[in-house]
């Protein structure tokens, strides 16, 4: 449905904090309206061909000194990562129960219906796709492992550009493997179930990674580096810019890589 489109529970305009230059929709989701922008593929793959390091230098210029860094703690899981993109942004809620005792059999079945229930991926994966990055609050349990290589190939397969997680990854060597880009804070060993749970409000909210918070639609750029955020309001101003300092930069270098017979 369009913002256009208007219905008595439908928030207005002036309640969405949204710049006019960008378009986007609303869905209904079983307890709120979730604002869904639309993706400028042409504006991920402009980030994607310059540095986190250009991206900060940028945002420097704008006084944004330090406050968009995301922490090193949250690492790329193997090297020559590059990822950018708008931020579906995922809050996990720890589980403060205790699982009840039962057969192997059982817990399958209790396994299925929490995956079904308590920690239905497709809560998110239903706004992930090409030219987003999955930013997801995990860092209560940091050693369960939230991303593994199912979701990673899921994600995959719908194009996604990549996920951020404050908190665990497993399957570690079948990601590298397909080489789907994934930074996170810790190598969790422990699945979901009884641990963690997503519910359908807490998709595409405020979150915080590395201590910065990241808002929906967000624009997440990571390399070796390391993870930068840009403030959707000003993601365009701000390429620009850094699009203009790696120019600089290359500039400077090119004798000294023309000397080596080298090129970036």
């Amino acid at each position: 449905m369009r913002i256009n489109d208007k219905r008595k529970d439908e928030p207005s305009e002036e309640n969405l904090s949204l710049k006019d230059t960008y378009m986007y929709s609303l869905i209904r989701s079983p307890h709120r309206w979730v604002i869904v922008v639309n993706i400028d593929l042409n504006l991920v793959r402009r980030y994607k061909s310059i540095r986190v390091a250009d991206v900060v230098d940028a945002l420097d210029r704008y006084g944004f000194h330090e406050r968009l860094l995301v922490s090193q703690r949250i690492r790329p899981l193997y090297p020559g990562i590059k990822l950018a993109g708008y931020a579906i942004t995922v809050q996990t809620r720890k589980v403060q129960e205790e699982i009840p005792s039962m057969s192997p059999e059982e817990y399958d079945k209790y396994a299925e219906e929490w995956y079904r229930i308590r920690a239905n991926y497709d809560h998110f994966m239903k706004f992930a796709g090409p030219g987003t990055v999955i930013v997801i609050d995990a860092s209560s349990c940091p050693d369960v492992g939230f991303w593994g290589s199912t979701i990673a190939l899921i994600a995959k397969t719908k194009g996604v550009e990549g996920v951020v997680v404050d908190g665990g990854c497993r399957d570690t060597w079948e990601i590298r493997r397909i080489e789907f880009p994934v930074f996170c804070s810790s190598i969790g060993r422990t699945e979901v179930v009884g641990r963690l749970e997503i519910r359908p409000e807490d998709v595409n909210i405020p979150v915080t990674i590395g201590d910065v918070t990241v808002n929906p639609y967000d624009i997440i750029i990571g390399d070796d580096d390391g993870i930068v955020v840009v403030p959707r309001s000003i993601a365009k101003e701000v390429l620009k810019r850094a699009e203009r300092q790696l120019v600089i930069d290359r500039k400077i270098q090119r004798k000294y890589l023309n000397k080596l017979g080298m090129t970036f």
